[in-house]
């Protein structure tokens, strides 16, 4: 946008200058042989402005300064600070930097990213297949398998309770009687028609958990069928499963109970039909209630072990997956594959993995820089150091972009002279924004020491670089533009000490020179063609 933006600035120029250039050519004089005279301009002494050290002017109109948006600022006096200016280096920060590395061995299956990308911290680097986090997946499963099987104990266990204490009701209840008949020396009518109500009782939850044995044992059978198909989990099939070993439990007590409820309505009837208690009849009736709370003992402890046995295997999930996350780290991980998410936001400036790549844990998948901050490492001498001290502000310039000055502040400076050199290290933290500044660089850095003084000053935007040689643009009346050559001093912030070439009150071009150095340029390759 930049460039299309000068390219039009500089056809209105074109445009602009042209009229000049025709008024000029309309009124240029002839000599009596038809040949136009030249243009020199000369001095009193009749030497050119380029023999008096000096370029030619350039000649703008008021449209063509305001088209090329040109403006001027007086040369001025500023406190400007001496500057100790020493060599340095660039290097990434300390957090600036960061190799990914998988948490877990494995092979690359999947590359997210290519060298050169710009990433997010968590951002997805390389997908791995790792058979070790498999392994640890398959043990979280069986875990989980073996909680669903506890599970199903605590509830076979409470059944069972429950079946121990229906026993134990009925043996305390053909205990009562048998010991009322003992009383009264006989067995009365109503003691057998309560056997035999208790009978058609046993006999019908018989027949009822029969049906229902039958009806889940067919949705067991279409569980299985859908569970091959993977259309139901495995808890689903697990769940049907534990319904038909319930129906068959029960199925076993309700038989045991009906076979119970037969021997005491056949024991009633007897009784009836000698109308005389035995006193064995009692004993017996003993020893089925102390059976009866020996099983609802037994069905007690069996359900405090299935318990125990459930919250056993929870810790065994628990320790499944917190292995299985040990192993995949930071990355996402989902069965046997597991994530590389970048540690921290950057360019991926190296990439080493490649699709198909077997790697272990401390193999380096790539490298990934941030470089919004960087250390530039200055080296000071000895004599100079005691200027470098930490919160000192410095300005750091680089080669690759000439004129453009990077903020910084002295961090450290070191404990250690090279003995070589002569010089300590003294690392400066600078503002790298724009990510200009790449590591590896040589840099020039400017620390201010001592006391400021004055200094005549100009833009830093004035200042147009020649080869190896600084110039600016001198604003002149009648749009006038006259260029100098200059001897450029300290830099501070956005100014720059002038040492020769200006003088205070002189109003510099600071912004649009580039457009007066393009016209000079155009003006010369005309006097060229001429």
């Amino acid at each position: 946008m930049k460039r299309i933006h000068l390219i039009w600035i500089l056809a209105g120029l074109a445009v602009a200058l042209g009229g000049c250039a025709k008024d000029g050519g309309a009124t240029a004089a002839k000599d009596e042989h038809g040949h136009e005279e030249t243009g020199h301009i000369e001095g009193e002494s009749g030497a050119t402005k380029e023999e008096a050290g000096h370029s030619e002017d350039i000649q703008l109109t008021a449209e063509a300064i305001k088209i090329a948006g040109i403006e001027t600022q007086p040369v001025e006096q500023r406190l400007l600070q001496q500057e100790l200016k020493v060599p340095g280096t660039v290097t990434t920060s300390s957090q600036g930097r960061a190799i990914v590395t998988p948490p877990v061995g494995g092979q690359v299956v999947r590359l997210h990213v290519k060298a050169g990308d710009r990433v997010r911290a968590g951002q997805p680097i390389a997908t791995l297949r790792s058979g070790e986090l498999a392994q640890a997946s398959a043990l979280i499963i069986e875990a989980q398998r073996g909680v669903v099987t506890a599970q199903a104990a605590v509830k076979e266990a409470a059944a069972e309770i429950n079946l121990a204490n229906a026993k134990l009701r009925t043996a305390k209840q053909q205990l009562a009687r048998q010991q009322a008949f003992a009383k009264t020396g006989a067995f009365s009518q109503p003691a057998l028609q309560a056997a035999q109500k208790d009978l058609a009782d046993a006999e019908a939850e018989l027949e009822r958990g029969k049906q229902d044995q039958t009806v889940h044992e067919a949705q067991l059978e279409r569980a299985e069928r859908l569970y091959k198909q993977e259309l139901i989990s495995r808890t689903e099939l697990e769940q049907a499963r534990l319904e038909v070993a319930t129906d068959k439990i029960r199925q076993r007590n309700a038989e045991r109970r009906t076979e119970l409820a037969k021997a005491t309505y056949e024991r009633e009837r007897k009784i009836a039909e000698q109308g005389l208690s035995n006193s064995r009849e009692i004993q017996a009736a003993e020893a089925e209630v102390r059976s009866a709370n020996l099983e609802v003992q037994q069905a007690h402890i069996r359900l405090v072990s299935a318990n125990s046995a459930v919250v056993a295997a929870m810790k065994g999930v628990e320790a499944a997956r917190a292995g299985y996350s040990a192993l995949a780290g930071s990355g996402s991980a989902s069965g046997g594959s597991v994530v590389v998410k970048a540690p921290i936001s950057g360019v991926v400036v190296d990439l080493e993995a490649t699709m198909g790549q077997a790697v272990e844990r401390s193999t380096e998948l790539g490298e990934i820089e941030n470089l919004a901050t960087v250390w530039v490492v200055a080296q000071v001498s000895d004599k100079q150091i005691g200027a470098a001290r930490a919160g000192t502000v410095a300005q750091v310039s680089v080669s690759a972009y000439p004129g453009r000055i990077f903020s910084g502040v002295v961090q450290s400076v070191g404990s250690r002279l090279d003995p070589k050199t002569r010089s300590m290290p003294v690392q400066i933290l600078v503002d790298n924004s724009g990510s200009q500044l790449r590591s590896g660089m040589s840099a020039t850095v400017r620390l201010g020491v001592g006391a400021s003084t004055q200094a005549v000053v100009v833009p830093r935007s004035a200042i147009i670089e020649d080869g190896d040689k600084r110039k600016l643009y001198i604003a002149e009346d009648g749009g006038k533009f006259e260029e100098r050559t200059v001897t450029l001093g300290r830099v501070q912030g956005e100014f720059v000490e002038v040492l020769e070439g200006v003088a205070i009150g002189d109003r510099v071009v600071s912004k649009g020179a580039f457009v007066l150095k393009s016209e000079k340029v155009k003006g010369e390759l005309k006097g060229h063609e001429d």
